[in-house]
């Protein structure tokens, strides 16, 4: 609403006028009807001729009209949250669902995208970051301000007051995009060997995460000469002593070293128990024990199997360390084949009965893996469904913070190309975003670049092997599959043009001393590394290079997921969580992304197809929409109304709606 100017300033602007130009009194007040027609008009403008559309048919539902004036009835916090979004963006539009309409359409104009934030405020007081240290080499990068491949173009700095992101990216070359993610939504930094000298100039409140194995239980179980597997003979031991007298968890709150006074610990154990049809089969299981004995042994082992978590974080509390958490036990574990008939159900549970109950009551907060582990269109979905069984198992009784990998995991042993290439950029902005519509805490956001640089792309890697007749170790270069991030031309050995799209998969065959890389690209659908076709290129190795996705690059995608959610943060955090269509069956079918949000009368949605970035299609359907058209989420009987119905669009962009009952 344009807001008129002060009455002070337009007296004296008249006066003035009027002493400097001698205008007659009569045109002074056609000057003063005529600015007070133009503000009627600006306020109360002339509906528009609409004789020339389409008219209304009779019985049938109008779109809902955009508003923005803020519901009434919500919290003063997410009053003041819309009202900030609404003046910094204010294409964006809380869409209205009259009282008693049945059918509601939402359009993709009534969407928010990422794009309608690159440049603008997200943070009343946002997150300042000061002039770094000089680091060593090996732990910074050289790009520019705005160039690396992990910034996201545009988006301003920000902070979460309502949610924990985890930012826990360790290895060679990563300082500095620490210090950048920790002013673009993460307030917890994993600081691998960085010392307390190089953190004063992070933002106020960033807090230091420390994460490692500490135990290894195979070996620690030879240290104690118990035979491996045999989780029943730690029961007789007191394992925590054992672990405070070994100084495992020993915090040293005055190291140099942050890693070694941290302020959450995480402590990573992925050692597997046995299911009790294997346990059976065991030579030192008591087949011949009355169905009393073998029932106490049974539950003596897993009893001991639950030690092994419950003494290291028991010791580690005894050290000192707060906010403890474990990756490698999860309250529902990962589960992608027959995700779709998966059920968890705290009271029928195996594992959760037999062992994880006991594990969750001890620690602070929980980190279920999240991992993606191949390139296809059911990945977001499947995070969903995996946070979603977690929160059912544990009611949400403790912070989740799910575990990310920002790479795919591969899935299998053997070739398979995907393997450690980075997620699309568009599952990681949706997934990350749609996190927030779970009901989770926050995350974590896990990777390792070791000594390499997941900045730069590589063609190969040079692995040390020991060779076995001479035991000497050898070099031994390893060529590399890797994906294209920007198109390009380029000519094969028989004289065939190609034009390379972003997302192609391509296999490297060799790189010669004059620097010239060949390589072919990949049948994506084909397992393994096959060959699409019979060419094969050629190209500098700089020039390719050049148009290939770096490790690092869905790092941008995700603080674009967090940048999507800022704006609606109390809200998020404060309604209620709404699943119109389970993610189990988005998985099962290939469906676009939805889930919802509300608070009052408000209801925020979030949507998400990823069938275009993959050129698949959901499972029934025969083609895809006509170019620039998005597919129609329905989501019938609305929020518990029968025969209410509100249709969403979703496509590629991850989009963030609101709606407001009147």
């Amino acid at each position: 609403m344009p807001v008129k100017a002060p009455k002070k300033d337009f007296a004296d602007t008249r006066a003035r006028k009027q002493k400097n130009s001698g205008f007659p009194v009569i045109k002074t007040l056609t000057f003063i009807v005529l600015l007070s027609l133009a503000a009627f008009l600006l306020l109360y403008p002339i509906p528009r001729d609409k004789s020339q559309k389409r008219p209304q048919a009779a019985g049938e539902n109008p779109k809902p009209q955009p508003v923005h004036n803020i519901p009434d009835g919500l919290p003063p916090e997410a009053n003041r949250e819309l009202a900030w979004l609404l003046e910094r963006v204010p294409s964006f539009r809380i869409a209205k669902m009259e009282h008693g309409g049945r059918t509601t359409e939402l359009a993709l104009s009534d969407s928010l995208t990422i794009d309608d934030l690159r440049g603008k405020t997200l943070d009343p007081a946002p997150p300042v970051l000061g002039e770094a240290p000089a680091y060593d080499p090996r732990q910074t990068d050289t790009f520019a301000p705005g160039t690396a491949p992990y910034e996201a173009t545009g988006i301003e700095p920000f902070r979460f007051r309502y949610f924990n992101c985890e930012f826990n990216y360790g290895g060679w070359h990563n300082f500095k995009m620490m210090d950048y993610a920790s002013t673009r939504g993460f307030n917890i930094i994993f600081p691998y060997i960085r010392k307390a000298e190089e953190s004063a100039h992070l933002p106020q409140g960033t807090k230091w995460l420390t994460w490692s194995g500490f135990i290894n239980w195979g070996e620690w179980f030879k240290r104690h000469n118990i035979p491996d597997n045999r989780y029943d003979l730690l029961t007789d031991l007191d394992a925590t002593a054992l672990h405070i007298a070994d100084k495992i968890f020993r915090r040293e709150p005055d190291s140099p070293l942050l890693k070694k006074r941290g302020d959450l610990l995480m402590i990573d154990m992925e050692h597997s128990v046995l299911s009790p049809e294997k346990l059976r089969e065991q030579e030192w299981y008591p087949r011949k024990g009355t169905e009393q004995e073998r029932k106490a042994f049974e539950d003596k082992y897993y009893a001991g199997y639950a030690l092994t978590y419950l003494s290291a974080v028991q010791a580690a509390r005894a050290e000192g360390w707060k906010d403890i958490s474990i990756y490698g036990w999860y309250p529902y574990g990962r589960t992608w084949g027959g995700l779709e008939q998966a059920q968890a159900d705290p009271g029928t549970d195996f594992a959760w009965n037999a062992f994880g109950e006991k594990i969750f009551s001890e620690v602070d907060i929980v980190n279920n893996s999240v991992y993606s582990f191949y390139w296809v269109a059911e990945n977001v979905a499947y995070t969903l469904a995996n946070i979603d069984m977690n929160l059912s198992m544990t009611g949400n009784r403790k912070p989740v913070r799910p575990y990310y990998w920002s790479l795919l995991h591969g899935g299998g042993g053997g070739v398979r190309w995907w393997r450690g290439q980075p997620l699309a950029n568009e599952d990681a902005r949706a997934m990350h975003a749609m996190l927030f519509f779970t009901g989770c805490d926050g995350f974590d956001l896990w990777n390792w670049s070791g000594t390499g640089n997941h900045h730069r792309p590589a063609l190969f890697r040079d692995n040390s092997v020991k060779n076995p007749e001479t035991g000497a170790v050898e070099k031994k270069r390893e060529y590399l599959d890797v994906m294209v991030g920007k198109p390009f031309a380029c000519v094969s050995d028989s004289g065939s043009k190609h034009e390379f799209q972003r997302y192609d998969a391509l296999h490297i065959i060799s790189v010669d001393d004059l620097g010239e890389a060949a390589f072919y690209q990949i049948d994506k659908n084909a397992p393994g590394n096959a060959k699409a076709g019979d060419e094969t290129y050629r190209l500098a190795e700089e020039e390719l290079l050049a148009n290939l996705r770096p490790a690092s690059e869905p790092v941008s995608a995700i603080i674009e997921g967090l940048a999507l959610a800022k704006p609606f943060e109390y809200i998020l955090r404060n309604g209620e969580t709404k699943v119109d269509i389970s993610a189990k069956k988005q998985f099962a079918n290939r469906l676009p992304a939805v889930r919802r949000v509300k608070l009052g009368q408000l209801h925020l949605f979030i949507t998400y197809d990823p069938n275009p970035v993959y050129g698949t299609l959901p499972k029934g359907e025969t083609e895809a929409p006509q170019q620039g058209k998005p597919r129609r989420i329905v989501l019938a009987d609305f929020d518990g109304v029968e025969g209410r119905k509100v249709t969403i669009p979703a496509d590629a962009q991850t989009r963030i709606f609101a709606l407001v009952e009147r």
